[in-house]
């Protein structure tokens, strides 16, 4: 058994890819959160959450704070992964909101994916109904994430998933793993 547990909760797709990625990268076991059970989180000293934002939340998030008890004195690590391209202000909330629940984890992120194809009716009726309004907006004042949300209007499946991303994850692992030895 190894060391490193890679969860992921993968709404359409480019959470699972990154969390394939790492765990062919490194030793580790690969689960869906969904189907993982809590009490197992305490066989592992390094744990990694892949999750999609939606809506300002990382999907699985809730999983590790409503069972922290197991996580203490382990390596925690969420990679977030969302569609736009990475946003110092929404990385900010993002981490603030992951320092009041879980203090000692690391926020990573990556650019994912957007398909309207493979999108659920709600999602894809609220993304078309977004970007009617950001269309409206000056160009100048878009945040990145609705820059990406017009960017990809039109375009069927955009994928902006890049194994390079975990790079900084890999790094913060690998150097857990020299501490501990």
């Amino acid at each position: 058994m190894t060391d490193t547990l890679i969860l992921f909760r993968s709404k359409y797709g480019a959470s699972r890819q990154y969390a394939q990625w790492l765990h062919k990268r490194i030793p580790s076991e690969l689960a869906e959160q969904s189907s993982f059970k809590p009490q197992n989180l305490k066989a592992y000293s390094q744990i990694v959450l892949f999750g999609g934002i939606y809506a300002g939340s990382i999907a699985g998030l809730t999983f590790l704070i409503k069972h922290r008890e197991f996580l203490a004195g382990k390596t925690l690590a969420i990679f977030a992964v969302g569609a736009s391209p990475a946003s110092p202000d929404v990385l900010a909330v993002l981490q603030k909101k992951l320092n009041k629940d879980l203090p000692s984890a690391h926020l990573y992120y990556g650019r994912g994916s957007y398909d309207e194809q493979r999108m659920h009716f709600l999602d894809r009726t609220m993304c078309r109904m977004l970007r009617k309004s950001l269309v409206k907006k000056d160009p100048a004042v878009l945040q990145p994430w609705e820059q990406g949300l017009l960017e990809s209007a039109g375009r069927g499946c955009c994928s902006w998933c890049d194994p390079e991303a975990l790079k900084p994850l890999c790094a913060l692992l690998e150097r857990e793993n020299k501490t501990a030895a």
